[in-house]
């Protein structure tokens, strides 16, 4: 497990992981459910020298991962409001066990 660097409240038994590529000039951390087959991730990335973020839900169905957004796909530019997301999409799907499994059919 790796530190949290959007000091979220990780549900219980879920991961955080960190992932940098500098080659793309991104980073992403993914949230994982216990169960792996739920994941919410925010992906930072620059645009000339303005920071974005990205925050996805994650479902594992058939096989592979299928993306989920929220916010409606919105890209944020404040670190408060992909936080303020991120925390609400994994207090969701953590409090309910939510299953995603109809993401496959998109």
């Amino acid at each position: 497990m790796t530190d949290d660097p959007f000091s979220l409240a990780v549900p219980e038994g879920w991961t955080v992981e960190t992932d940098v590529d500098t080659d793309e000039a991104s980073a992403k951390t993914v949230y994982e459910s216990p169960d792996s087959d739920r994941r919410v991730t925010i992906t930072e990335f620059a645009r000339g020298l303005t920071l974005y973020w990205w925050v996805d839900i994650f479902a594992f169905a058939d096989g592979e991962w299928h993306r989920r957004e929220v916010g409606l796909g919105d890209s944020y530019r404040d670190a408060d409001d992909v936080s303020d997301a991120a925390q609400e999409a994994l207090d969701r799907l953590a409090s309910s066990g939510e299953r995603i499994e109809s993401v496959a059919d998109d």
